[in-house]
């Protein structure tokens, strides 16, 4: 089947279908071919049959598919019918769980900004398109999952863009393609904390506060990963020794 989208009309069906369907129900099959609620984005055969371990997987499959297109314009508001309409053609994969409507459709006006990084399926691809193999420390988690690691690394765009950031993380936290016990954990606030606690130290909410601290003196988007890694403070040193091609630093 040849890529289409989902027309303004089309979107709102959607929409409406999200907001009542139960765990285990698929979209409407209409919504993938009739005209009346599609139209064509683009001419590239797709295989709807395709299985997808995690959400890397499926963001390399869709970049290498509009490998010669512009990427910025598959991202522009004008392109989010596609988004939702491939949604919907992997929704057995995606709609496993009961999860929230932003996940699903893009939605560009939340209670706090934009909301459409949280789409899975247009995030998966932006990512992979910006930091390619890197970008499995976000997209390493089944087809149906967000995640806290994923909400923490793409929510702001100044850490989702950053090159060096994104690479040093996926060094530090990932082995074997599964996150390290402690990666996503927060520090908690002074007052909830106990006398010599660790947790969330070196993890990747702390990473995001020292990479900002490294641009005040050092040009952090292109340094190799080894030398950002080399410069951050004592606190992720148990992450470093862990990590093979951390420990080069």
């Amino acid at each position: 089947m040849k890529l289409h989208r989902l027309s303004d009309a089309g979107r709102e069906s959607y929409r409406s279908w999200l907001a009542q369907r139960r765990l285990g129900e698929m979209p409407p099959p209409k919504l993938l071919s009739d005209p009346s609620v599609t139209e064509l984005a683009i001419d590239i055969e797709i295989d709807l049959t395709r299985v997808f371990k995690t959400r890397f997987e499926f963001g390399k499959f869709i970049a290498e598919l509009l490998a010669h297109e512009d990427a910025k314009a598959m991202l522009s508001q004008k392109n989010d019918g596609l988004w939702d309409w491939l949604t919907i053609a992997f929704f057995s994969q995606f709609g496993k769980k009961a999860s929230k409507p932003w996940h699903y459709t893009v939605t560009r006006r939340g209670h706090s900004g934009s909301l459409a990084y949280r789409h899975l399926a247009r995030t998966a691809f932006e990512m992979y398109w910006r930091h390619g193999q890197a970008s499995l420390v976000m997209l390493h988690v089944d087809m149906s999952t967000w995640g806290d690691l994923a909400e923490q690394l793409t929510s702001r765009q100044n850490v989702a863009y950053h090159r060096g950031y994104i690479q040093a993380a996926n060094a530090l936290y990932l082995s074997e393609g599964k996150l390290r016990r402690g990666a996503a954990s927060r520090v908690r606030p002074v007052k909830k904390r106990k006398p010599g606690e660790t947790v969330g130290k070196g993890g990747v909410a702390r990473l995001a506060l020292a990479v900002r601290r490294l641009c005040r003196t050092y040009d952090t988007h292109i340094l190799e990963t080894v030398d950002m890694i080399d410069l951050l403070p004592k606190e992720f040193k148990n992450f470093i020794a862990k990590s093979p091609q951390a420990a080069q630093s």
